[in-house]
């Protein structure tokens, strides 16, 4: 009896159940996190926001916050809370501070408009409503995409946990059981190099 075929059906058998059984990094938590997801978006009926932090070594970091209302993004929010290493006050941006950032970037503020064809402010803080989605993210925005949780959830399985063998790949739950942080650094790569999303908070809609 030739014992080679039952041997080589053996070893496929074994080599896809191990493919299987950890299909991406962070497979189970992401899982859990998954079915965490699928309970909150059922007990608001698919109604919420959630807000993106992001940052940069250079001295700049932001909020996005976006609305969604039965499954659709709504509106959009968006504010840097430091800019050029100029905090942001508790009750928003004033005249002060706008003044302090365009001496910092050596220029006017009729000189910014007419470069720009903006005010500092519009880059500072603005909203988008329905109607507008995609019309105030300048390409000088850091701001979140226009998702919703459930494009998120797809993003991370299908891009941002795939195994990678040059990179470190994160996954966080800290939003009651829901995404917080997933995406990966490359190795090597010192500053700004985090390609993902952190996920500040997650609430549902009254």
């Amino acid at each position: 009896m030739n014992i080679r075929p039952i041997l080589l059906f053996l070893a496929l058998i074994i080599t896809f159940s191990a493919c299987n059984k950890s299909d991406f990094p962070h497979e189970a938590d992401f899982d859990r996190s998954y079915k965490a997801w699928l309970d909150f978006k059922a007990s608001n009926g698919d109604n919420y926001r959630y807000e993106v932090s992001g940052g940069t070594w250079a001295g700049s970091s932001w909020l996005t916050t976006i609305t969604v209302r039965e499954g659709k993004v709504i509106q959009r929010d968006f504010t840097y809370t430091v800019f050029n290493d100029v905090w942001m006050p508790e009750n928003g941006w004033t005249s002060t501070e706008v003044e302090a950032i365009l001496e910092s970037l050596h220029t006017t503020a009729n000189e910014f408009v007419e470069r720009e064809g903006f005010s500092l402010l519009d880059v500072l803080h603005w909203s988008e409503t329905e109607d507008e989605l995609g019309t105030k993210a300048n390409i000088y925005s850091p701001a979140s995409a226009l998702h919703t949780l459930d494009d998120i959830y797809d993003k991370a399985r299908n891009e941002w946990l795939q195994k990678r063998t040059d990179a470190h790949v994160t996954f966080e739950a800290n939003n009651n059981g829901m995404i917080s942080a997933v995406g990966f650094v490359p190795d090597g790569c010192m500053d700004d190099c985090f390609s993902g999303i952190h996920i500040r908070s997650i609430e549902a809609l009254e």
